[in-house]
């Protein structure tokens, strides 16, 4: 909390001083949570930016308000800010209105502090634990399942190889004109399908570390735009690239995020049948940082970055690719299994794509979302960390990309 908001704190209007330390070792206990001060009188005197975050507020608005209006829960006559300023201390779990009209399932904790008290709350949001924790469970099945698809994947190679191998021979052997060719043809177009098939699982379930070195996100784009030119032709799409001036390298594997990109625009035009516009956007957000993949240092990619002023954690670099088409949409249905393995909506896709996309961007150490509504188009931001490196150049560490593979 600001320095300001200390001192108004203070303020003999509100009834009484609060002790400065006991204030700040609570916040540095907790910098994580949302924390709201409330002032003898019930009021809000102070919030910090989780606060403001999670109840939907601006610092003016919450300032002086009665926190029994603010925070109130869906159960009748319970009361947490007058139970919070009758206890030294309170942990409890509860459930609080939304100021959507939802609601926000909370961890609780209250400290009463000075003479007349006042009150420090935190509230840890639930939800974003629990979709953690889910998130948990998801990796932890698709590296079960990722291990039993190679398994799988290598015993289906061999006896496919002699399938195409054997069906070759046939269709030489038959003169051109005669019947059965036809037969044989199918028979290897469907080696071929299921070859692509298994190709894919490998891919998914081994994908191979990222060889990172300085490139540009644009430099990707273009690649990708070139190679999808004849299909944006053919599908009348019209593509506008917008890339901020002055962006820095970024460390990426440019085959990997090209194959990213790739994936993503050949969906956005099958996306718009009847043509449209594709947007490409590259520019620099601030966000927390996410876990690293082996490719990365441990200092990556947080080395040099000063926290935020106000951030519960702090916030680094990424450079952002933006791809927007304005084609059918998505349903929350379909948005909710995206990324899931085997999930598609095309007719012949194997649904192997977007999550062999998602595994590529997570081992940069970047995260891919994708934000859609039926009828009016979808947009995938891919993010990856900005580092700083002074010239300094990764070389692969073996032993440490053998154990991520054995873990995964």
């Amino acid at each position: 909390m600001e320095r300001q908001g200390l001192k108004r704190a203070r303020t003999p209007e509100v009834g009484g001083a609060l002790p400065a330390a006991a204030l700040v070792e609570a916040l540095m206990a907790d910098s994580e949570s949302a924390i709201v001060l409330l002032d003898p009188c019930g009021k809000i005197a102070g919030i910090n930016s989780a606060g403001l975050q999670l109840l939907s507020l601006k610092r003016a608005e919450a300032r002086g308000q009665a926190a029994a209006r603010l925070l109130r829960t869906v159960v009748p006559g319970d009361d947490v800010v007058r139970e919070a300023f009758r206890r030294a201390r309170l942990e409890r779990e509860a459930v609080l209105h939304g100021p959507d009209g939802g609601e926000i399932p909370v961890r609780l904790h209250s400290y009463r502090l000075g003479r007349p008290p006042w009150v420090l709350l935190t509230l840890r949001d639930l939800a974003q634990m629990r979709r953690s924790q889910q998130e948990l469970h998801r990796q932890e099945r698709l590296a079960t399942l990722g291990q039993l698809s190679a398994g799988i994947a290598h015993e289906i190679r061999n006896p496919l190889a002699g399938i195409g191998t054997s069906a070759q021979v046939l269709l030489r052997r038959f003169e051109p004109r005669d019947e059965r060719t036809r037969f044989v043809r199918v028979i290897l177009d469907e080696v071929s399908r299921l070859d692509r098939i298994v190709t894919s699982l490998l891919q998914y379930a081994r994908p191979r570390a990222p060889e990172l070195a300085a490139g540009t996100l644009a430099g990707c784009v273009e690649r990708v735009l070139e190679l999808a030119k004849e299909g944006l032709a053919q599908a009348g799409v019209k593509v506008e690239m917008d890339v901020a001036p002055r962006l820095a390298p970024v460390y990426i594997d440019a085959d990997l995020v090209s194959q990213v990109l790739l994936n993503i625009t050949l969906n956005s035009i099958q996306a718009m049948p009847q043509g449209g516009t594709l947007r490409y956007e590259i520019r620099t957000v601030r966000r927390r940082p996410t876990p690293r993949g082996p490719g990365r240092r441990a200092a990556d990619p947080t080395r040099g970055v000063r926290a935020e002023p106000g951030a519960g954690a702090a916030r680094v670099p990424f450079q952002q690719v933006r791809v927007t088409d304005h084609g059918a949409g998505m349903s929350r249905g379909v948005l909710a299994k995206l990324f899931h393995p085997f999930f598609s909506t095309k007719p012949q896709g194997t649904g192997l794509g977007l999550s062999i996309s998602q595994t590529i961007v997570h081992e940069h150490g970047g995260t891919i979302e994708v934000l859609s509504r039926e009828g009016h188009g979808t947009t995938v931001l891919l993010n990856f960390p900005v580092e700083k490196r002074h010239g300094e150049r990764r070389h692969p560490d073996t032993r440490s990309d053998r154990a991520h593979a054995a873990h995964r």
